[in-house]
């Protein structure tokens, strides 16, 4: 069976991930179970740290004979809820004492829960997700359950407070499109393709956490909700039945995007883009930009108006206009296949002006490294995801150091045929393949020195045309490669003889052989998969673009044509 075969096999019968027949993990634990259900029964269960909460649960049905959905666990007081956490994830040590508690027949438990409070130390945002959260566990103690929405593609979910009006939206990960509990019958396993390329299934939650956090960063200058990391427990959610872990448990418990709900007069579909003004619009198309946004529509931007002084004899009401982006689950793909359609701002007149002095500031103060590193620290998101997004920051930083407005930005970040690569495209396929080749960075692009192989064997050079990004030839070799043996993984250990003039080379190791020399260990240094040599290369080919995109815009001079005039008049 292959190894793959066999970490789903574990995980589809409640074990960790990891693999269990390791040595360096096989914690035994004794647990001491508190039976409070049945007074005078306690009793000790011998588990893994890397089994599961459902599996506990399982051997404590077995031992009292109770039902699933008759008692609850809770260890320090707090309720081990989350079926697919292990029990190290809960800090459950050796000879630690459980409580087995009842839950009556026909009692419904409420409750929401922060997981993983990712928001800012300040007082007026902790202040405003709390309030919200004591205001939905009021209404779910009143009998107001939420509402899902009747537009979308997932599990969507407004939240009331005992006043019926709305609080927060909540977006469950298992409910997204494509994952297994959604209720709009597009069903399917995580973490598979989803509705737009580059996203998977249950990657939506965390989308819209990392919108938020990048938000947060920048001081909330995109006005993006308070959007944080909850668990609900309530009866209304839904849950698949060929996908219910236990068939006694009543309630279900889901974990998903808390959002708070923000009170607004329409969406921009409603309204000439026009009526705008121009830094609330670029202000949407800077954060797409940078969180390489596949979905903005007319309908996940908020418009919310301010009444506006009357002069003396105006008849006629004027309003100030704010715009509120919302819905970024589908943000942070892993490829750069959006087309220009795809966002509503593009066809806007403010995207062609030019950025004010404030908003030049504001995006030259972008920490890309401090983005990449909050959001690596808080949200789970694939290290290429963050790499394309830093790559579009990048891009995004030069363009407007370069007094490119958005318009020529989003002309080289975006496609116009759907069916052909766009210009950064181009330019991320030349910089991996330059990457992956080993190729010299261009002088004045690099802090670090020259990485050779061992001996200097090896040595590429960089040969390219910078007009023409699409040539993806091989370098130029200045010295004769020698003849290069993979060895497998397998064979690491093996002691063999080779002849002169022969080099062994694997993932790990780079070494030159002699005749009768056997083969020695020789670590290769780990580098991470895309490291400052590849930014390096990103970085250049995107100045070449930008200088491209400004000689484009430079009027060529006006050539007269000399006046003609005939032999007669002369």
């Amino acid at each position: 069976m292959k190894k793959g075969q066999v970490k789903r096999k574990f995980e589809s019968f409640g074990f960790s991930s990891s693999n269990p027949y390791d040595q360096r993990i096989q914690k035994e634990l004794v647990l001491h179970i508190q039976n409070q259900v049945q007074i005078g029964n306690d009793f000790t269960l011998k588990l893994y740290s890397w089994m599961k909460i459902s599996i506990l649960k399982q051997k404590i049905h077995k031992a009292t004979k109770l039902d699933l959905g008759d008692f609850r666990v809770l260890y320090k007081n707090q309720e081990l809820s989350l079926n697919n956490q292990d029990l190290e994830d809960y800090g459950i040590k050796n000879h630690v004492s459980l409580k087995l508690m009842a839950r009556k027949q026909g009692q419904q438990t409420y409750f929401i829960n922060s997981l993983h409070n990712i928001l800012e130390e300040t007082r007026s945002t902790q202040e405003k997700f709390q309030n919200a959260k004591w205001a939905v566990e009021g209404a779910f103690m009143k009998g107001i359950t939420p509402k899902l929405t009747d537009f979308g593609t997932q599990g969507t979910y407004i939240l009331e407070n005992q006043n019926h009006k709305p609080v927060a939206i909540f977006k469950p990960y298992d409910e997204e499109a494509f994952a297994p509990n959604n209720p709009r019958g597009m069903r399917g396993k995580m973490n598979s393709p989803g509705l737009r390329q580059g996203i998977l299934s249950g990657e939506g939650v965390d989308r819209e956490v990392a919108a938020y956090l990048i938000d947060q960063l920048s001081g909330h200058y995109h006005n993006v909700p308070i959007t944080n990391y909850v668990q609900i427990c309530h009866p209304t959610f839904h849950e698949a039945e060929e996908y219910k872990q236990f068939q006694h448990e009543k309630i279900p418990i889901k974990e998903g995007s808390f959002q708070l709900y923000m009170p607004h007069d329409d969406n921009v579909g409603n309204y000439g883009s026009g009526l705008y003004p121009s830094m609330e619009a670029r202000k949407i198309a800077i954060l797409d930009i940078r969180i390489l946004n596949c979905d903005r529509n007319e309908e996940n931007i908020l418009v919310r108006k301010k009444k506006l002084p009357q002069a003396n004899g105006q008849t006629r009401q004027s309003f100030d206009y704010f715009l509120i982006p919302i819905d970024h689950g589908y943000s942070f793909p892993d490829s750069f296949k959006i087309c220009r359609d795809e966002v509503v701002w593009y066809h806007w007149n403010q995207m062609t002006q030019p950025f004010t002095q404030e908003e030049k500031l504001f995006i030259e103060r972008i920490d890309v490294e401090k983005d990449i590193q909050m959001i690596k620290e808080k949200v789970q998101l694939r290290e290429i995801c963050l790499r394309n997004s830093k790559i579009a920051t990048i891009l995004l930083k030069m363009g407007a150091a370069a007094d490119l407005t958005i318009h020529d930005i989003s002309e080289i970040l975006y496609r116009e045929d759907p069916d052909e690569l766009s210009p950064i495209e181009k330019a991320v396929q030349t910089a991996e393949f330059n990457y992956k080749n080993n190729v010299r960075v261009p002088n004045g692009f690099q802090n670090f020195k020259e990485k050779l192989f061992q001996n200097n064997l090896i040595q590429k050079s960089l040969e390219f045309e910078s007009s023409n990004l699409n040539n993806l030839d091989r370098p130029q070799i200045n010295q004769p490669l020698l003849k290069l043996q993979i060895i497998r993984d397998e064979e690491e250990n093996k002691d063999t003889n080779e002849g002169d003039n022969k080099i062994q080379y694997s993932d790990k190791k780079l070494t030159r052989v002699g005749s009768q020399q056997n083969i020695k260990n020789i670590k290769k240094p780990t580098q991470k998969e895309w490291n400052e040599e590849f930014y390096a290369h990103i970085t250049y080919l995107l100045k070449q673009l930008v200088e491209k995109k400004q000689s484009e815009k430079v009027p060529s001079p006006r050539k007269y044509r000399p006046r003609y005039i005939s032999e007669e008049v002369k």
